[in-house]
């Protein structure tokens, strides 16, 4: 079974983006996720869950910062309140919640578990949790290799914004403003500008987003990924719109429904079949420009230095600008239109732009033209039109296909729904029967009664009557009929996806797993991130020497002026964005020692662990 995985940041976006295709949404419950602007009620997860069990789709909720001691009892009961509301998983970091008193419910691994070798996701198998999210940072073969030595579930990111630091475990944000990473709280400072200065404070690089990714974009890899042995395929953007959810999920749920077709075997892990009023074009919703990262190993630059923004898609070249007007030579496929958003890169290579006012032909009339000249590129950040038919609430659509059969009983009529997943459903209704005063060759008028599905979740395929005499039924009876059969076959659907997905499901946390489960280092450091005295249990249990330190986030909260430990761990390593590396590009003899970023924030050193393959960022 595939599974495309999307986000939802609230109950619309979490419909959405189950009508655009997803097998299984994720979300956040009112605390303790690493989204803290993203949170919902309990009630919120209720209704999401009980559309998506319609379509055999799946709601995971995350559960996954950090905890304090005295969150402990409260997280717990949230986890209650979550499962009692039809989450069907629970997407966690801390260890604690391992230890805690949990209902039958699946628990996942974030992937800010640091789930990066095939030991430590093994060690996660063995004590009892049922998926890992995997790291970002890995290849192919990396991931093929966890696979070949573990029988858990994989998931991995596909698609969206990616964390620099490795694993998202940054304490970079904490340290300069107290918004901390691990507690939903990241305010995002790899996203500003710096300078990279020497030990003298003598600027290498000026004014540039040094730390700034482009998104992730896999869509070329996923048959690759299937066959190293991902089964969950995840889209980034619990913040994201609603329109970026359409698109970025039925561009996939295309993407995934071709691999299918052309391997045996595999099947999607959801039931329906989406259909779309627009075409989908991740180029044309927000990208920082993108990047396959890390999946075929190093490549060309992961960066985007210019900007964090998004530039949107490369709609042509200008070749004469007249005042506020400008005429470009348009790309294939795209026609600028009255209040889209233009943009280039000016001359000091930052990104500009201004909103279009009027289109004739080829050229445009713009708020603002800037430093923009002949020669430059010019790109659509906002598409208008595009993002207006995204958020009609009718742009995505998702149909279950079912059958209908209508047979005589001794006093009425008896209506079966077979759905596409065999689920059966039946109506018998006492009525009269008056002989048809104008013959209905093929009973053409009842099937056409019985075709209409209207705005329920049902795609009526196809309508057999089998009726002993020429009957005669009001429209209005059979459209009656028609509704009861499709809103009974609904809660049928229901009651079988419920216990479909909660059977097997149970807590089987290994509390006594040891260390031959393959979890290593010992002793225990910060790193483990033990910020409460279960966590800490937790790990105690597997490892011969007991935990030396709490977690780095504690001692932020203890001790952060004595706080020395790298900030971040990246394997986005900055020499290779300049070319230098002195492993894999060549060595630039002329290059500082040691560097550091610096802007109004402070300055931070760089550290590059060429064995490791890793770059770290210190304070001071």
């Amino acid at each position: 079974m595939l599974e495309l995985l999307s986000p939802a940041k609230n109950l619309a976006t979490g419909i959405a983006a189950i009508d655009s295709g997803a097998d299984a949404v994720y979300m956040g419950a009112g605390r303790f996720g690493a989204r803290v602007a993203a949170g919902n009620s309990i009630q919120d997860i209720r209704e999401l869950a009980a559309y998506a069990h319609k379509f055999f789709c799946k709601v995971y909720v995350t559960v996954n910062t950090l905890l304090y001691e005295h969150e402990l009892e409260e997280a717990e009961k949230l986890i209650w309140q979550v499962y009692e509301a039809g989450a069907d998983a629970i997407i966690i970091q801390d260890p604690a919640i391992l230890m805690m008193n949990l209902p039958p419910v699946s628990l996942h691994a974030s992937t800010q578990m640091h789930n990066n070798t095939p030991e430590r996701v093994k060690f996660l198998q063995n004590a009892g949790l049922g998926r890992v999210v995997l790291a970002r940072e890995l290849s192919l073969e990396q991931i093929s290799e966890i696979k070949a030595n573990t029988s858990i579930e994989l998931e991995a990111f596909i698609h969206g914004s990616l964390c620099v630091s490795y694993s998202g475990r940054c304490y970079l944000s904490e340290t300069i403003g107290g918004r901390s990473a691990n507690r939903g709280e990241c305010a995002q400072p790899c996203r500003n500008s710096y300078d990279l200065v020497d030990e003298t404070g003598k600027a290498i690089i000026s004014d540039r987003h040094l730390l700034s990714l482009r998104d992730l974009n896999l869509s070329t890899h996923l048959g690759a990924l299937i066959d190293a042995g991902i089964t969950s395929f995840k889209i980034e953007g619990r913040l994201k719109d609603i329109d970026y959810v359409k698109n970025i999920t039925f561009y996939y749920n295309q993407l995934l429904n071709k691999e299918i077709s052309g391997k045996p075997g595999l099947k999607r892990a959801s039931s329906g079949n989406s259909v779309a009023k627009f075409i989908p074009d991740p180029d044309r919703t927000f990208n920082r420009g993108f990047t396959e990262y890390f999946a075929s190993g190093r490549c060309e630059s992961v960066t985007n230095h210019a900007s964090p923004k998004s530039a949107g898609h490369y709609l042509g070249k200008v070749t004469s600008v007249r005042g506020k007007e400008v005429e470009i030579v348009l790309a294939d496929g795209y026609q600028p239109a009255n209040g889209d958003g233009l943009c280039w890169y000016d001359k000091s290579g930052k990104l500009d732009g201004s909103r279009i006012n009027s289109v004739s032909g080829n050229i445009v009339s713009l708020n603002s033209t800037g430093d923009l000249r002949t020669g430059m590129k010019v790109y659509r950040n906002y598409d208008k039109a595009f993002t207006e038919m995204l958020d009609r609430e009718d742009s995505t659509v998702r149909k279950l296909n079912i059958k209908l059969q209508l047979t005589s009983s001794s006093d009425g009529l008896v209506l079966k729904g077979t759905d596409e997943d065999s689920i059966e459903t039946t109506i018998e209704v006492a009525t009269e029967k008056i002989e048809a005063k104008t013959p209905d060759p093929g009973n053409r008028k009842i099937k056409d009664q019985l075709s209409k599905s209207g705005n329920t979740i049902f795609n009526v395929t196809d309508v057999f009557v089998a009726l002993e005499g020429d009957w005669f039924f009001p429209s209005s009876f059979l459209n009656n009929l028609r509704r009861e059969l499709l809103d009974k076959a609904v809660e049928n659907r229901l009651t079988y996806s419920n216990s479909r997905l909660k059977t097997g499901l149970s807590t089987t946390i290994n509390k006594n797993a040891t260390q031959s489960a393959g979890y290593a280092p010992d002793p225990l450091t910060g790193k483990e991130n033990i910020s409460n005295s279960l966590a800490a249990e937790f790990y105690r249990q597997h490892s011969s020497i007991p935990p030396v330190e709490l977690a780095i986030q504690k001692q932020f909260i203890t001790d952060k002026a004595g706080q020395t430990g790298a900030l971040m761990t990246t394997k986005m390593c900055l020499k290779y964005e300049l070319g230098i590396c002195p492993t894999h590009q060549k060595h630039d003899p002329d290059f500082p020692k040691t560097v550091y970023l610096s802007n109004r924030d402070g300055r931070f050193r760089l550290d590059f662990d060429c064995r490791e393959c890793v770059m770290r960022l210190y304070k001071g």
